[in-house]
């Protein structure tokens, strides 16, 4: 026995289904068995997963101490110095070495 099921699928009603429902029809946009090169299915896919994505970065947290503008200095610092106890300084890496 063989069944078709066709889905009807209203790109501009996104926003309104469940996250269910839409993590349902990405996988089947995905699983749509048309070639590669169809416009039509890339588009849907795209449009599907930029509201996934608008979705996730809605509810999600956003990184605030990735990058910091004291980093570089910092960096660079550690890479060529070494924190000295005797010296209560940071000190050359060569330096601390000799001590």
């Amino acid at each position: 026995m063989k069944t078709t099921v066709a889905i009807e699928i209203d790109t501009d009603r996104l926003r309104d289904l469940t996250d269910t429902h839409l993590a349902e029809l990405w996988h089947i946009a995905q699983a749509n068995p048309v070639d590669i090169e169809d416009r039509d299915a890339g588009e849907l896919v795209e449009e599907i997963g930029r509201e996934i994505i608008r979705r996730f970065l809605m509810n999600t947290t956003p990184e605030l101490w990735a990058h910091q503008g004291r980093h570089h200095f910092w960096n660079n610092l550690t890479k060529h110095c070494i924190w000295s106890d005797t010296a209560n300084a940071w000190v050359p890496k060569a330096q601390k070495e000799e001590e």
